[in-house]
């Protein structure tokens, strides 16, 4: 019997659910290019009481933007970058709002019974912070760390890792991260990026956990051009002194991936937050080299998505086959996915194994961006933005380096998405 590759977790960003996709449906070649594979969209924002009369008449933007899910695939943890902000003002203005770790239970959320309900929502735990967006669990799963990359009414201000016990659903720590104190600014920009008073705070994005060291923290700083390294025990405790190093990157950091054995993090340098460039390539950390606060830890940094000196391919999402020997890059704005040999990579020789440009049924531009791996496949969501249910997801065959299958109406510009394996698996 054939293997089950269980369902993807996809954020919904601009609409308030998470679309729950089976694998194997997606697979079927008559489901090619349809949602006949998305069985469920549970919600994924609260209800909102605006005229104070106790029963709900709104329900919150949110908009989901990333997902992790626990160990033992019981678990989901979605991180609303708006929280419970309404539609109207979220869309008014994306920035600065407080935001909210939502906990779906992963059961519930697979049963259409409660698609477009509440129904697998097993807490709200608001962050207390604004505009978290990147998340990831403890190696031993008992808290999740959250970046949190906004001040309030701002794109700029981020300046915390929250971290919320995952027994109690509540925040039980706050870590601050290092500013730059060579920029001018000291207080969080009233302008839109890129503009040159980005650059005090660091506006965490990625984030991913190695269990090297009994714990080792990467935050890709969205307002430098750099990952702060965390000593996980010292993070996990609220520490000032928990970043024991930093690792330049091409620019802006966003999407990050651990490879499965714990010794690499991929970084797509997406933008520059304080000037007007975006960002083509993707660097690999050498996590003990980080870890022991030397100055040599990215071991590569490789151009990626096709990028020319006329347009950058802007990196967006990377993750790594189950294997560890291929780093699968989306490039947002080339429209493209790179498939590369790590070992090559590291080894500075030429990986670039496969560069795909998957379409957009109907046609548009691709707009490649969050992405899971479940078998042999990259699942990879892309799909401009569009109106509800306008994005998709593409199953490449990391082999290959064609897509085997397009799964649509997942979500509405759709960030980030998770795996989850098979029951017993």
């Amino acid at each position: 019997m054939k293997k089950s590759l269980g369902h993807l977790i996809v954020s919904g960003r601009w609409d308030d659910n998470v679309a729950i996709v089976d694998l194997d449906k997606a697979l079927l070649p008559e489901n090619h290019e349809t949602s006949n594979a998305v069985i469920s969209r549970p919600r994924a924002t609260p209800d909102l009481d605006l005229d104070g009369d106790g029963t709900p008449d709104a329900r919150a933007s949110g908009q989901p933007v990333a997902v992790a899910v626990d160990a033992n695939g019981r678990f989901a943890y979605v991180v609303c970058h708006s929280g419970s902000a309404t539609p109207e003002a979220a869309g008014a203005y994306q920035h600065g709002h407080p935001g909210l770790v939502t906990v779906l239970d992963v059961a519930r959320a697979l049963d259409p019974t409660h698609d477009d309900t509440l129904g697998a929502v097993a807490e709200f735990v608001p962050t207390g912070r604004t505009g978290p967006v990147g998340c990831a669990l403890s190696p031993d799963g008992a808290v999740l760390l959250v970046n949190c990359g906004e001040a309030s009414e701002s794109e700029d201000g981020g300046d915390e890792v929250t971290v919320i016990d995952v027994a109690t659903r509540s925040v039980s720590a706050r870590t601050p991260l290092v500013l730059n104190p060579d920029h001018p600014a000291r207080t969080p920009s009233t302008q839109d990026s890129p503009h040159e008073t980005f650059g005090h705070y660091p506006n965490p994005t990625g984030i991913v956990i190695s269990p090297h060291g009994g714990g080792t923290v990467f935050i890709g700083n969205g307002g430098f051009s750099d990952v702060s390294v965390l000593d996980l025990a010292k993070a996990r405790a609220g520490s000032d002194a928990a970043e024991i190093n930093r690792v330049a990157t091409e620019t802006g950091p966003f999407g990050m991936a651990l490879s499965p054995d714990g010794t690499l993090v991929a970084v797509a340098a997406r933008e520059s937050m304080s000037r007007d460039y975006e960002g083509e390539t993707v660097s690999l950390i050498d996590v003990a080299r980080a870890a022991a606060g030397r100055d040599d830890a990215e071991r590569a940094r490789i151009k990626v998505g096709g990028s020319t000196d006329d347009l950058h391919s802007r990196p967006f999402g990377v993750a790594f086959s189950e294997d560890g020997k291929r780093l699968v890059a989306s490039c947002f704005r080339s429209n493209a996915v790179s498939i590369l040999d790590v070992e090559a990579a590291v080894a500075g020789q030429p990986c670039e194994l496969h560069l795909i440009h998957p379409e957009a049924p109907g046609g548009g531009p691709s707009r490649p961006r969050g992405i899971a791996v479940s078998g042999k496949y990259a699942c990879v969501i892309g799909g401009a933005k569009g109106g509800s249910r306008s994005s998709l997801v593409w199953l490449i065959d990391i082999d290959t380096g064609t897509v085997a299958a397009t799964v649509t109406e997942v979500g509405n510009e759709s960030y980030f998405l998770a795996a989850v394996p098979p029951r017993g698996a």
